[in-house]
């Protein structure tokens, strides 16, 4: 039976050995941009959009469909993966009411271009953290990145905690398992309202099973979508949606979770939903 690197190699149109000496992994500190529009989030209302882009955030037709999504859904965070930045001095999106914050994990030796996960933001951070996986893909030979930030809460003795997560594809279940693992050990000790989100590639059933229980163990529930808009969710064949959205200490605003299908600018789709506190402390 062949190897998952074998067999990666063999699914993708490229030489494998090619890639390897044209991406290198990106262990660079956080690029960020502090442009926030307010100081804390209330509570009462965080709108939040998960969106996987493919790496087309300098394409026009990107940037028309994400200036859209902020002007009619006014996101208080963007969870963004795999996204592309030319240069720290080369805003990568074009939200004007967030800050943002950037965690490579593989760079072209190319074009020198950085490729990880975003969050923005509109309001200020209080902590952030970007982890890097201990596996690697097995065609780029390059990590994947979470970006963890914590929040303050207008009225709340507590913070928010959101993980922006890209999971790892091409290994086999123990190493994806590890990458969960690791997630965990960095925010199972945060007491307050927490949200996860990103690009899981739980593309089959082993995988899935794992990142509901870890979930489950740390307390999060998840976002569940009307069916219409569930089965528009980006699949492997038959398997479970890649992306996801979890939470804890906050509830869904009924009828804002939802899937913005009609987009094309990735391959993925934008997913959009309210929270709230339950009750103020």
């Amino acid at each position: 039976m062949s190897s998952l690197s074998d067999l990666c190699s063999q699914l993708w149109p490229f030489d494998a050995a090619a890639m390897r000496d044209r991406f290198s992994p990106s262990f660079e500190a956080v690029i960020e941009c502090q442009q926030f529009s307010r100081t804390v989030l209330d509570p009462a209302s965080i709108a939040v959009v998960n969106w996987n882009i493919a790496k087309n955030n300098h394409q026009a037709e990107w940037l028309a469909e994400a200036e859209a999504i902020a002007q009619r859904y006014d996101p208080d965070l963007f969870f963004l993966q795999e996204v592309r930045i030319a240069s720290p001095e080369l805003a990568p999106v074009p939200f004007a009411d967030h800050g943002w914050h950037f965690a490579p994990n593989l760079r072209d030796l190319h074009t020198r271009h950085a490729f990880g996960v975003l969050t923005a933001a509109k309001v200020q951070h209080l902590d952030h953290q970007h982890l890097h996986t201990q596996h690697y893909e097995p065609v780029f030979n390059t990590p994947k990145v979470a970006l963890i930030t914590e929040y303050p809460l207008v009225t709340r003795s507590q913070t928010l905690v959101t993980v922006n997560v890209h999971g790892l594809n091409f290994v086999d279940t123990g190493k994806f398992q590890a990458q969960l693992q690791q997630l965990a050990d960095h925010i199972q000790h945060h007491p307050g309202p927490m949200i996860v989100a990103g690009d899981f590639n739980t593309w089959n059933r082993q995988r899935m099973t794992l990142l509901r229980s870890l979930m489950t163990q740390l307390g999060l529930a998840p976002v569940l979508f009307p069916q219409a808009h569930d089965r528009r969710l980006k699949r492997f064949l038959w398997s479970d949606p890649l992306d996801h959205i979890f939470y804890r200490g906050l509830a869904v605003r009924p009828g804002s979770a939802q899937v913005l299908h009609k987009l094309k600018s990735s391959d993925h789709v934008p997913m959009v939903v309210e929270f709230y506190a339950v009750s103020s402390r």
